[in-house]
């Protein structure tokens, strides 16, 4: 799955629409129902909703969702923040079609003084912004996102916590902290960044049937690695192969005191599919790892640590690193395998501090 940037995440929007063809009001409802869908399966008819509104097409999301949920039969009030300036063309033409649904209550927020009553058995819609957020936010709207932070409710924030940048640092930002978060399409880089765990809560990805032709030719930096990838590189086995079939793997691995580190990736390597595996590690390992992992090969360099490894030449891939500790003649084990060994190289742990 790729991770797209803000401005790749606009194009997509803008080629679906052009290229399907699919208005953008349609695209919209598109969004909203499968919000709905999943709020119809997931939150008790009986909870009452509020759903904060920006003027962009977040906002607009927000209303249909509102209109959608309220012809289900749920509690629904809906709180628009700068009422006197307009919203975008979507939002407008959602704002209309809710004002038809008389059950719904739509309210404005001025200031301080207009903020709604929230119980913890409410449960809060945050559609203020979208992944279009470009500036911190300030005044009423922070006012809002704090306030709405103090509550112990449900927090669902509509495609990215408000307050929250898809592809850079948000930290000064005063940002929403959403119990999940229904996002649409695509992984956000945000939501794997650790410094946001506090914000995102549950994601969820919702299908709205993207164009996959722009998908297919987008070039992007970060892609997740998700089942869909996974099943297109799995190859099933024939019943006549054998381990030579499937590849001759290293692992340089393991210490005195964390021969955990070998034993697990080892066989992790493995359970991926390689056909013949040996472990460098050192002497103090040996009896640890020829009892746990008894169906790979394992030869010792060094009593301690992993000292003068050497003879590459049979691999096909070498992975270096997990457990190997910090010693500085691992710098001179490094050089080695990099000089020797011109096939894949897995890089991880201690290697990668060493490197």
């Amino acid at each position: 799955m790729k991770i797209l940037s803000v401005s790749q995440i606009k194009s997509w929007d803008k080629f679906t629409i052009s290229h399907e063809p699919v208005p953008s009001i349609d695209l919209m409802e598109r969004a909203a129902n499968a919000c709905s869908q999943w709020i119809l399966k997931n939150i008790e008819q009986k909870k009452s909703i509020k759903i904060f509104c920006g003027k962009g097409n977040n906002g607009g999301d927000g209303l249909a969702i509102a209109r959608l949920l309220a012809k289900k039969k749920y509690k629904i009030a809906v709180y628009l923040i700068d009422k006197d300036s307009p919203g975008s063309d979507d939002f407008e033409m959602n704002l209309e079609r809710l004002k038809k649904i008389k059950v719904v209550t739509i309210n404005s927020i001025e200031n301080k003084k207009s903020f709604p009553g929230i119980s913890e058995e409410d449960v809060i819609i945050d559609a203020l912004f979208g992944t279009g957020l470009n500036k911190k936010p300030r005044g009423l709207i922070a006012d809002i996102i704090e306030y709405i932070n103090t509550t112990n409710s449900k927090v669902i924030s509509i495609d990215i916590p408000s307050g929250l940048y898809v592809d850079k640092s948000s930290k000064s930002n005063p940002i929403i902290k959403a119990t999940e978060t229904l996002t649409f399409q695509n992984q956000k880089l945000a939501f794997l960044m650790p410094e946001n765990e506090v914000y995102f809560g549950k994601v969820t990805l919702l299908d709205i049937e993207l164009s996959k032709e722009f998908e297919n030719n987008e070039e992007t930096k970060f892609e997740w690695i998700d089942e869909k990838f996974i099943s297109s590189i799995y190859q099933p086995r024939s019943e006549f192969s054998n381990k030579g079939t499937f590849g001759y793997a290293c692992l340089l691995a393991g210490s005195y005191g964390m021969m955990g580190a070998a034993v697990l990736s080892s066989r992790a390597c493995l359970r991926s599919g390689v056909g013949k595996l040996t472990t460098y590690t050192c002497e103090a390992g040996y009896t640890v790892f020829q009892t746990c992992v008894p169906e790979a090969m394992c030869k010792v360099f060094g009593k301690k640590y992993i000292k003068d490894a050497k003879d590459f030449r049979d691999f096909d891939v070498i992975g270096i690193g997990p457990g190997i500790g910090k010693y500085d003649s691992h710098k001179v084990l490094l050089k080695s395998v990099f000089e020797n060994f011109k096939k894949p190289l897995v890089i991880d742990a201690d290697a990668l501090n060493i490197l």
